[in-house]
């Protein structure tokens, strides 16, 4: 059976595998634009001719719905794809953001934090050595052994809340302390 322009709409409602490649083989570049189109902010190529495919089987199944000739027909694919294309960012922007956890931060900073984070190791040692010697634990456990604030309180047989409010006081003590050029001379 040899498939033309004047009767694959016929054949491609009845369901002809053969009129189905011919639909794609003379539209997929309309197509392949529509869904480019809307889906172009993805950068994703795949999800695109994912996409497409879609939109060539959604055709195919419900083509004994389609009525008109071969320019209704171009409208027709034109607006399936454009549905599809809306069905799939519709459905990208509920779906969450799959990251390499590598490549993000999992914590938020306070400015506590980035503060310690940003000042230079010799600095911080010396404004540490005016605080108690537990504080001074506690901080380098936490900033510099890396060590959960669980961790810190068995380690030094005190609570959690215990370590949080040390933490607390004494970011807000060592910040204090810098901006207010504690130094002397001998740099302490």
């Amino acid at each position: 059976m040899n498939i033309t322009s004047d009767n694959f709409i016929k054949y491609f409602k009845k369901g002809r595998e053969s009129a189905l490649e011919y639909v794609i083989e003379q539209y997929a570049g309309i197509v392949k634009a529509v869904v480019y189109n809307a889906l172009h902010s993805y950068k994703d190529p795949y999800m695109v001719e994912e996409c497409i495919s879609d939109v060539f089987i959604g055709a195919y199944e419900n083509a004994k719905q389609f009525e008109g000739n071969e320019e209704d027909f171009r409208k027709w694919l034109c607006t399936i794809a454009k549905f599809k294309a809306v069905d799939r960012q519709r459905k990208l922007a509920r779906s969450p953001v799959i990251t390499d956890v590598d490549d993000i931060r999992l914590h938020v900073q306070s400015a506590e934090e980035e503060f310690l984070l940003k000042s230079d190791a010799h600095d911080l040692m010396i404004i540490m050595k005016k605080l108690e010697k537990i504080d001074r634990d506690i901080f380098l456990m936490k900033y510099f052994l890396n060590m959960k604030n669980e961790e810190i309180g068995k380690t030094l047989g005190i609570t959690k809340a215990a370590v949080d409010n040390r933490l607390y006081r004494g970011k807000k003590n060592l910040k204090q302390m810098y901006a207010g050029g504690v130094f002397n001379e001998e740099g302490i």
